[in-house]
């Protein structure tokens, strides 16, 4: 297995992905490998640690791919696929192993994961793999960048918003947004007035206590 060429892609956006492994040499040249291309790579050696960690980590925290040898000590890498995916559907993970059985191959796949990955492999065609398992934060990316900034389209960016925290598992979206959005407006109202508070409670259609009130609540 050689090691490629550092060939950071343009996208820059240190995506965080996690490695599980056993063997310290395989953990060393993917964590290089991944690095050297944009990643921000945490290795692990024991799936009960990564489990472990996953559980605490917020949603917007966890890794955005994870990728994990199959047969290691305590949880194996099936184990820890059906609990993280237990957890959180939607994040892709990765399953190598030297034991390339049909049987092995099926019951992958049949865990959930994104893609099998036999040993020994090419770099070249594990860093397409990852790219691939990836995309869809590429994507998001991108929509984010040409969200319109036109005052007609403001939904637009509250869309992706939404469609993030919505697959991050999160449940208090409607609490958040709602005090998002009110902050704004106050921030703006009062931007708009040069912090004169009575116009402030004006343009908002408020009474000078609600705004003082809110003020109090939004912090």
């Amino acid at each position: 297995m050689n090691m490629p060429a550092q060939n950071v892609p343009a996208h820059n956006l240190q995506i965080p992905v996690w490695i599980i492994d056993d063997d310290q040499s395989m953990r060393w040249v993917l964590d290089k490998t991944l690095s050297n291309n944009g990643y921000r790579v945490n290795a692990f050696e024991s799936g009960s640690v990564v489990l472990a960690s996953f559980k605490r980590t917020a949603p917007e925290e966890r890794p955005s791919l994870i990728i994990t040898d199959v047969r290691m000590p305590g949880i194996n890498g099936f184990e820890l696929l059906k609990q993280i995916k237990n957890i959180s559907p939607q994040t892709p993970i990765i399953v190598m192993t030297a034991y390339t059985d049909l049987d092995t191959t099926l019951q992958a796949f049949h865990e959930g994961a994104f893609e099998y990955l036999p040993k020994p492999f090419d770099i070249d065609d594990a860093l397409e793999l990852v790219a691939r398992a990836c995309e869809p934060v590429y994507e998001s990316n991108a929509e984010t960048q040409r969200v319109p900034t036109e005052p007609g389209d403001w939904q637009a960016p509250l869309r992706l918003w939404a469609k993030q925290q919505l697959a991050e598992g999160e449940t208090e979206i409607l609490k958040t947004a709602a005090k998002a959005f009110e902050r704004t407006l106050l921030e703006c109202a009062l931007e708009a007035t040069n912090g004169r508070k009575q116009d402030a409670a004006r343009l908002l259609g408020w009474g000078r206590n609600t705004l003082t009130r809110k003020l109090k609540e939004l912090g």
